[in-house]
């Protein structure tokens, strides 16, 4: 069956107007699973009806559902691969193509190209709606869909203007809505339409309390326990592990960060703007130094101080509240009671939108320590093959493809090969692993009273174990706040859409993942002296949407597996796809290096200001990764994890002035829900200004211009009297001169 499944992984991606249709949180993952009438326009009634764009799926709300046939779409292999500081360098992170350049997959439809269906008998079925001006014939408008196999209708239509249309269909002259569609509003004559938002994401109903907690409204920061502060001035070095002076450059040991330290600085991320914490993986962690991924290259060795290296007891979830014996928090950065201390206190901090933090758990399903109680009552619930785990980095046959395939990419060990000898990697085939696994994170989520996961290296995990885990927390945890305990993925692909897609539905699976290829683009627009911002307007307008209606993509510019985003933004890192490289042999090498210093001059932090201002003024949860509010600076893993600066005499003043730029607009997006939850209109574009508006909710609308040039370009604001929320300054619309990589924010 494995040939079958990739067989059509590969066809729901190349036939751009193939529409999979998919069922709730049902997808089809290379390894896991198979698999009345009226007579008006405003009449309600059901039909068998249902639509998809060709971009994806939709239908219930997640990216993975749609239509009513229940089959899931899912691309084959990508280029992206690895565990978070898995063992102190990236995990096998070679995600472009051979020749360095990323491989953005099968090219995506326009984002108002529609596909309307109908699955029933029937002679003649129209659409028609506002597009169409509701036109009740074909001679007067409506469009006739195609009998394209018995009983199944379709028509791909490019939908016309863009923005949210209504609609309905015409089945042999009786007006229907569209059943698999639950978008719909009131037709003013007692009736539903059914609601088509083409090009831009919807706002729903629940969205427009803005009293009330969103998961479309969080500025995120990933602060690493053992890197942010150390509150007492004490470290627990491992034998064995590479030292270094992490606070100017790469380190494997333990550092002396601590939880103490992160509830110290509660109230600096409050003040930042910050809305939600994600805490690096706080539990026991393997205590013997590890060697590099490809030792033979990467000759350092590197403590757990990253928290990526799990070592559980053999603890006994029979009564699943009380384990025996108890999970442990890793004790070189704490206790249990300075973890529930540190939740606690963000929790009960006073956020720039009134609220408390919310707190993620960095949450690592992937492996566990071969020294661990775990797998020394349970070897059977790790894969091996011969005795041995098969590891990532090797090469096995795949023959779907009729070649060798590394492990982090095949259809099989991508779910079953180990990152690196010392890590077995979990079978998750196997009921009880699984059911294992669950439950200890179920756990973890209940006794630390945590509001979301950040679950790393997704794709390396089979989708049972997901559909299992999303399952227990919708049945544990009944009502979280903003309506879901939010699950946001790691998967480290720059280029295939698709493949992040694919794990996304919020019922079922993810919320959203961190969105690599939104980083990719934001980079080459920003950074880069050819970028073009008119071309990442048009990316943004179609990514809105694409990865379904509830989905809640995570946004960033910089993360602990890649060099700091200042040195992108300085142009010292010339390929917006660069990852860490640890082989000295390589020129890309910027892993153990002294090569990256803190850039002395204003451009380089004044583009990456830019950077967070596009994130913090549109639509995901918005990532700060720990010292880039400052710029910091480091190569790659580990020189991206030096530690934290506290002391502001030791920042130079364009580092400060970086800071104050993202606490405001933090603390503007904070105060303005409609930069979270509004639909974003371009007012002008061009390759480097870009001026748009959201707006939603009744709230104010919020106007942003920005100018990526190194010269003063001029931009046309709307007539209107405005307050810049940057400076305070008074604004009249008309034309404006925006300053060198400038930004307006107004209201």
């Amino acid at each position: 069956m494995k040939p079958f499944r990739k067989l059509f992984s590969s066809l729901c991606l190349t036939v751009s107007l193939s529409l999979c249709a998919c069922s709730d949180g049902e997808v089809i993952d290379n390894e896991d699973n198979p698999s009345g009438g009226g007579e008006s326009p405003f009449d309600n009634n059901s039909g068998t009806t249902g639509y998809a764009p060709p971009s994806g799926c939709l239908g219930d709300g997640g990216a993975s559902s749609a239509g009513p046939s229940g089959r899931g779409c899912v691309s084959g292999s990508t280029n992206g691969n690895g565990s978070s500081g898995s063992n102190g360098n990236s995990a096998g992170e070679s995600n472009g193509t051979a020749n360095g350049e990323v491989d953005a997959g099968p090219p995506q439809p326009p984002c108002n190209l529609v596909t309307f269906q109908y699955d029933g008998a029937a002679t003649s079925v129209l659409v028609t709606g506002s597009f169409t001006g509701w036109g009740a014939t074909e001679a007067a408008g409506a469009l006739p869909l195609v009998e394209v196999t018995p009983s199944h209708w379709e028509l791909v239509h490019l939908v016309q203007p863009e923005g949210v249309h209504q609609y309905k269909l015409i089945v042999d002259g009786v007006w229907k809505t569209d059943p698999s569609n639950p978008n719909t509003e009131d037709d003013m004559v007692g009736g539903l339409n059914s609601v088509l938002s083409v090009c831009k994401p919807t706002i729903g109903a629940d969205e427009c309390d803005l009293t009330k907690f969103s998961w479309r409204d969080p500025v995120m920061y990933f602060a690493m326990t053992d890197r942010f502060f150390d509150s007492d001035g004490k470290a627990e070095p491992v034998s064995g592990a590479s030292d270094g002076d992490a606070t100017l450059g790469p380190s494997g040991q333990y550092e002396g960060g601590d939880l103490a330290g992160v509830t110290a600085k509660i109230g600096y991320l409050a003040d930042l703007g910050v809305t939600t914490l994600w805490l690096s993986a706080p539990y026991d962690n393997r205590d013997i130094a590890g060697a590099a991924i490809d030792p033979t290259k990467d000759t350092h060795s590197y403590s757990g101080y990253h928290g990526y290296w799990p070592s559980p007891a053999d603890i006994d979830f029979s009564d699943p509240a009380a384990p025996i014996p108890l999970p442990q928090v890793e004790s070189k950065i704490g206790t249990s009671t300075d973890l529930k201390a540190l939740v606690s206190a963000a929790h009960e901090a006073q956020g720039a939108n009134g609220q408390g933090l919310k707190v993620l758990f960095d949450y690592v399903m992937r492996h566990a320590d071969l020294e661990s109680g775990l797998y020394d009552a349970h070897p059977e619930w790790f894969y091996q093959e011969n005795g041995e785990f098969p590891l990532c980095g090797a090469l096995y046959w795949d023959a779907t493809k009729n070649a060798d395939v590394i492990g982090w990419d095949h259809p099989f060990y991508t779910t079953h090969c180990a990152f690196t000898p010392y890590l077995a990697p979990f079978d998750f085939d196997d009921e009880e692993a699984r059911a294992w696994s669950v439950a200890d994170a179920l756990w973890w989520a209940r006794e630390y009273g945590v509001d979301g996961y950040r679950l790393d290296a997704i794709k390396h995990v089979p989708t049972t174990w997901l559909n299992e885990l999303r399952d227990e927390l919708n049945t544990n945890i009944t009502t979280p706040e903003g309506g879901r305990f939010y699950l946001v993925g790691e998967t480290f692909d720059y280029g295939n859409r698709q493949l992040l897609k694919s794990f996304i539905n919020p019922k079922t699976m993810l919320d959203g993942q961190f969105d690599f290829p939104l980083k990719l683009k934001l980079c080459q627009a920003l950074f880069r002296p050819e970028g073009d911002l008119a071309s990442f307007e048009g990316f943004m307008k179609d990514n809105d949407t694409f990865y379904g209606p509830d989905a809640i993509m995570s946004t960033w510019i910089g993360n602990h597996d890649i060099p700091r985003a200042i040195h992108f933004a300085s142009g010292e890192i010339t390929d917006c796809a660069r990852g860490s490289e640890s082989d000295p042999a390589s020129p890309n090498y910027n892993a153990w290096t002294a090569n990256y210093k803190q850039p002395t001059e204003a451009a380089p932090y004044e583009r990456l200001g830019l950077a967070f201002a596009v994130l913090l003024t549109n639509r995901g949860v918005p990532l700060i990764y720990y010292g880039d509010e400052v710029g910091l600076a480091g190569g790659g893993d580990p020189d991206d994890r030096r530690m934290m600066p506290w002391n502001d005499n030791a920042l130079n003043q364009h580092q400060l002035a970086l800071r104050n730029k993202v606490r405001a607009l933090s603390r503007i997006r904070a105060e303005n829900p409609v930069l979270g939850r509004g639909v974003r209109t371009t007012l002008a574009v061009t390759k480097d200004t870009w001026v748009y508006k959201l707006e939603g909710c009744d709230a104010d609308p919020i106007t942003v211009a920005i100018n990526r040039g190194d010269v003063a370009n001029s931009v046309l604001i709307p007539a209107g009297s405005y307050t810049d929320l940057l400076t305070d300054a008074a604004i009249v619309g008309g034309a404006q001169m925006l300053a060198p990589r400038g930004v307006l924010v107004l209201r």
